[in-house]
């Protein structure tokens, strides 16, 4: 019994931090694969996010949730600046590839230093929302934080796949994903639906955002989780939503059942190293196809 419970507990921890790495990969992907460039920028947005929330909570007293609403719509604002910054030019002159890269990467640092300029290099903390923050059962402690985190970042996901498979949104997403120049064809807005992509897109990095500044804490690095986002895309399946989904998961348990079995200081070391196996084992991600290009 005590050891089916210390599984238990650490399959909730790794759900928990899969779910968080799960909603940084489906913002990233989203983006990947309707313009097929790796955003940067997201990381950037995702502590910008995550700050906002901590000021506005300690300014107005807001509850977790009203606190995750109003960023998320923050979030989504200012996602979609950054489209017409950094982005929506390029797009238009049909732009190299590479110049979306060092625009994503530009706007990744600015962003971040804003944060530094503004709140210095100090760490926060956000309040403790969830009190007791610990609930123990047969000797064994679960995180209150956890168990919320998980069932918010479940809402989360089921209401963006519904979003995808189910509204002429997501529809128009995921054919512009497919072919852009069929889209157009239709009579597609597609600076419209590109538009709503990264405000959905930044809707997701502030809730990770939020879910980071509570698991840690405050600091203007949080947006290097960005690459554990990235990561779990990459283990999906690059562009692949459903993909990004199972990544996620997938590395957040293994993190978990890493971190009990050798400590937490070789984590980092793991993900990357798992991340570079799989990808020499099955190259496509778990949700990829591969792609017979005919010359």
């Amino acid at each position: 019994m005590e050891a089916c419970m210390y599984y238990f507990q650490m399959l909730l921890n790794g759900l928990s931090l899969g779910a968080v790495y799960a909603i940084i990969a489906l913002g990233f992907t989203l983006i990947y694969s309707i313009l097929k460039f790796s955003n940067f920028s997201h990381g950037g947005i995702m502590v910008v996010c995550a700050y906002f929330a901590y000021v506005i909570q300690r300014r107005f007293q807001l509850n977790f949730v009203s606190m995750m609403l109003i960023t998320a719509a923050f979030g989504a604002i200012l996602a979609c600046l950054v489209q017409f910054v950094g982005f929506e030019n390029l797009r238009a002159k049909r732009s190299n590839i590479m110049l979306y890269f060092v625009s994503s990467s530009t706007l990744g640092v600015l962003l971040q230093n804003i944060i530094v300029i503004t709140f210095s290099s100090t760490y926060y903390a956000y309040p403790a929302f969830f009190t007791p923050p610990f609930v123990e059962v047969n000797g064994f402690t679960f995180s209150v934080s956890d168990m919320i985190m998980l069932g918010i970042s479940a809402v989360v996901i089921i209401a963006l796949m519904f979003l995808l498979y189910r509204t002429r949104l997501g529809i128009s997403i995921r054919a512009l994903s497919m072919d852009s120049e069929t889209v157009k064809l239709m009579g597609i807005n597609v600076s419209v639906v590109v538009a709503l992509t990264f405000m959905i897109s930044g809707a997701l990095a502030a809730v990770a955002g939020i879910f980071c500044g509570v698991n840690y804490i405050l600091y203007p690095q949080l947006n290097q989780l960005v690459f554990k986002g990235m990561i779990a895309s990459i283990l999906g399946g690059l562009g692949n939503i459903s993909g990004a989904l199972y990544g996620g998961i997938m590395l957040g348990v293994l993190e978990v059942c890493f971190n009990n079995a050798f400590g937490a200081g070789l984590v980092p070391v793991f993900s990357f190293v798992f991340s570079m196996i799989f990808l020499l084992v099955r190259p496509q991600g778990i949700a990829g196809k591969y792609v017979l290009d005919k010359v």
